[in-house]
Formats: C-alpha cells, sequence, structure tokens
C-alpha cells in the first residue's frame, strides 16, 4: 500500500527530523510583549531547511512591527504542488513559544539547550509548536522523494505570533486572501499522544454587551427592586 511506502519512507528520516527540530528549539522565537525579538532568526533558518527539501514555491509575507529589531514579524508559505493547484490542503503551525519561564525550575536541561532522554526531546517549544512544525514539512519531504502527487496542493504556513494573540500572524495571511474556500485546513496544535484525538471546530471567545432597564437591589430587599 502506498500509505505504507510513504510511513516509512517518513521512519527512514527519523534521524534527521530529530536534528532539525533540536536545530530550531536553539533559536528563541519569542514576542516582544515577552521581551523577546519576534521569529526573523528562527524564520531565516526555517527558509533554509525549506530550500534544502525543495518545494515548489516558498513565500513570505511580513507583518510590520516596530516592537521588533527587524520591525517585521515573518509568514512563510511553502508549496508542493498537487494534481489540483487551485485548492490546497493547508497545515498551518506556529514558529513562536512562550517564555521560558524561571529558568532554575527547568531540571532537564535549559530552555533553548534541547536534548534527547528517554526517546523524548527536551526544550522550549519541543511540542508547542516544534514537533508539528517539523512533521509537517517532512510529511511532504517523504511524498517528493517517493514521486507521490497529492490531488491536492500542499500549502505549509509557518507563523507568527500564535502566542499573543495572533495579529501579526495567521490574521496577517487572512489579509492576503491566501485561504479558498474550498481548501482544506489542519491545525495540528493539539491532541493525543498516538495522534487518534481530531477536533474539528475550533473554541473562541464572543463578546456580548447587554443593555437592560430596571432597578437595583439587595437580594435582602426583593421588592424593593424591578426587574429587568
Amino acid at each position: 500500500m502506498q500509505s505504507a511506502k510513504i510511513l516509512s519512507e517518513i521512519e527512514n528520516e527519523k534521524n534527521e527530523m530529530v536534528e532539525t527540530l533540536m536545530e530550531l528549539i536553539r533559536i528563541p522565537a519569542i514576542a516582544p510583549e515577552n521581551g523577546g525579538e519576534g521569529e526573523l532568526k528562527k524564520a531565516e533558518r526555517l527558509t533554509q531547511i525549506l530550500e534544502n527539501v525543495g518545494f515548489d514555491r516558498i513565500e513570505r509575507y511580513d507583518a510590520e512591527d516596530d516592537r521588533v529589531p527587524s520591525n517585521k514579524r515573518p509568514n512563510i508559505i511553502a508549496y508542493y504542488y498537487g494534481e489540483n493547484t487551485a485548492e490546497n490542503l493547508w497545515i498551518i503551525t506556529h514558529m513562536d513559544v512562550v517564555p521560558p519561564g524561571e529558568e532554575s525550575l527547568w531540571t532537564v536541561t535549559k530552555p533553548f539547550e534541547p536534548v534527547v532522554k528517554e526517546g523524548k526531546i527536551y526544550g522550549r517549544g519541543s511540542e508547542d509548536n516544534g514537533q508539528s512544525l517539523v512533521a509537517s514539512i517532512f510529511a511532504v519531504k517523504a511524498l517528493k522523494n517517493l514521486g507521490v502527487k497529492p490531488k491536492r496542493t500542499v500549502a505549509l504556513a509557518f507563523v507568527a505570533d500564535e502566542e499573543q494573540g495572533s495579529k501579526y500572524g495567521i490574521q496577517h495571511l487572512i489579509k492576503q486572501g491566501l485561504f479558498k474556500k474550498n481548501d482544506l485546513i489542519l491545525v495540528p496544535d493539539g491532541g493525543n499522544e498516538d495522534g487518534s484525538f481530531i477536533e474539528i471546530a475550533e473554541k473562541s471567545a464572543l463578546w456580548l454587551r447587554i443593555n437592560t432597564v430596571g432597578k437595583q437591589t439587595h437580594a435582602s430587599t426583593p421588592k424593593k427592586g424591578l426587574n429587568a
């Protein structure tokens, strides 16, 4: 079966995947709200990795942000063309990480000095969202190595600012008109160890303001009040 060949090809890339993830962990990508310089350095190295894989097209969409030294928050799109180039399968991951917190509480290693211990990679951002980011790259690399052309174009989006509201990340990309009605979107930013847990919706917030007319009173004297 083709799926078995793809999984086998991915397994063959295990060591390179580990090294790639550890390399990216070593590059802090922290938002300016938390005293960081943003994602530029990580984005530049990530672009080199994508170029080495040989994606069909790589684009960058920078959002202006004068709070970081570069004045920009980078977002990268890498395309692997499918049979139908009019519809995309998007895999969206983020480059930024949360601050490391109190470094003395890190018991296995320092936040940006990743190590492998008992089959796990320790370091800030190894899980959120580094492992999914690297997995998306090597999934496409496996297809490319085997000469598999997907039905849809696979578009990998590596966004900024996910941890602080997404204004300079996915919201910036939405404004560029990149996403189409018939596109499929996968956001591997949660789940369980064996990958069997899949959500088909994303929770959000809805703010409402309601005006009522009445007379306020204490619960001990309800007769003095007027219900809205």
